[in-house]
């Protein structure tokens, strides 16, 4: 009888407390064998009750569309929160285009295009081969930003910034590590010590889904109700990918600066060590960066990195890696987070493989008003296909105003 999630985790902490405890134990009482054999029971363990989380969470919301299927929370998986005034009305106007176009719109009561209904006229563009460009609704888009944030990689850890124009925008930086207050004798003046602020111009480059194409009957298909969650999941996947590369190494020409090319050299691996590296390489990163920055630090680098770090071991044989202590804490590498990201170098001569610092120094900007664009000229209609296109504004930056925040390690030329 398959176990649950509940059984699972307990399982799960039980062995993470016993990897905890081997470590702490003298070198002679340490078992390395059996610290090697925890951490690859552990490893399944929360493969499983990933697995189970997943099943769980799509069966909830499941029986959340069938109590409630007309509300759009419901269907796009939006929070209350996010909703705003004229958002239910959006999200029927939303629906109606999704599956007619502008024709299926104005086929809809009048009490229904209220002035919010009536954007999607306003936003029509003209000369193309589509029915123009829909400012979608706030629901829409902000599930489709967080379901952005899920996918990991810089999004997950940076600060996000949410603008409703795309204009350029000089965000303010500052570093103080260097700045100190000073003594002062009975009667003296203080010194001026005014705050030297820099400034980092943020703009909004165009992100593009490419053509998603959807069968015709699927669109006329009253009994699919989730549509406006399909596209959203299938539009934020192919945006997440694209915009997390230039987040990661993008040269900021017509898309962000990457925060691998925001991050200074903090260590370099020693000749020979060309695609690997050492417990030492790992500390020697860490002390590159100012302890300010330290106290919010974690590591980002490529699952080829975690599975070779995983395998390091101090002088006493202990593990760099560590499990943690119950299945909602997470794992570390040498006291400190991680996170994965599949866009990072895999170690090679000369490229930089590893990150360490405080992630939140990297500014991604997102303009609110993403635009869909929904084509039927017979490149498609000839196929039985609708194709849908999202466009997304969005910028980031390293905005602290030195390269001490974030470092990188960099592995040995030859």
């Amino acid at each position: 009888m398959a176990k649950t999630i509940k059984q699972l985790r307990e399982q799960r902490d039980a062995l993470a407390k016993e990897a905890r405890n081997n470590l702490d134990k003298g070198t002679a009482e340490y078992s390395a064998t059996r610290q090697d054999e925890i951490y690859a029971e552990i490893e399944k363990i929360d493969a499983q009750i990933k697995a189970e989380q997943q099943q769980l969470d799509l069966e909830a919301r499941l029986q959340s569309e069938a109590n409630d299927p007309d509300t759009p929370a419901a269907q796009t998986g939006a929070s209350p929160r996010q909703q705003r005034p004229g958002d239910e009305v959006r999200s029927l106007v939303f629906d109606a285009y999704l599956r007619g176009g502008e024709a299926a719109v104005n086929r809809l009561p009048e009490n229904v295009l209220t002035e919010y209904g009536r954007q999607v006229q306003n936003a029509q563009s003209t000369g193309t081969e589509s029915e123009g460009g829909y400012l979608v609704p706030t629901t829409f888009s902000g599930v489709l930003l967080e379901a952005m944030r899920a996918y990991g990689g810089v999004r997950s850890v940076a600060t996000v910034q949410e603008t409703t124009s795309g204009e350029t925008i000089q965000w303010p930086t500052v570093d103080e590590t260097a700045v100190t207050g000073e003594w002062l004798a009975e009667n003296a003046s203080a010194t001026d010590g005014d705050i030297t602020f820099g400034t980092a111009s943020i703009a909004a480059h165009l992100a593009s889904s490419k053509v998603v194409t959807i069968p015709l009957a699927l669109l006329q298909d009253a009994g699919i109700g989730d549509l406006e969650g399909m596209l959203n999941r299938l539009l934020s996947a192919r945006l997440s990918r694209l915009t997390n590369t230039a987040y990661t190494v993008g040269n900021g020409t017509g898309k962000p600066t990457g925060i691998v090319n925001g991050a200074a050299v903090g260590h370099t691996t020693a000749t020979g060590l060309v695609a690997s590296f050492t417990w030492d390489d790992f500390t020697d990163l860490e002390h590159s960066v100012d302890p300010v920055y330290r106290r919010d630090a974690r590591y980002m680098f490529h699952d080829v990195v975690l599975k070779a770090a995983k395998k390091l071991k101090d002088g006493s044989d202990r593990p760099l890696w560590v499990p943690g202590v119950t299945s909602q804490a997470p794992a570390e590498i040498n006291g400190y987070q991680y996170t994965i990201n599949q866009d990072m170098a895999q170690p090679a001569a000369g490229v930089d493989s590893v990150l360490f610092g405080d992630m939140s120094k990297y500014l991604i900007r997102d303009v609110m008003n993403l635009t869909l664009y929904r084509f039927t000229d017979s490149a498609y209609a000839k196929k039985g296909q609708v194709g849908f296109m999202a466009m997304l504004r969005t910028d980031g930056k390293t905005i602290a105003a030195t390269n001490t925040a974030i470092k990188k390690m960099r592995q040995a030329a030859s």
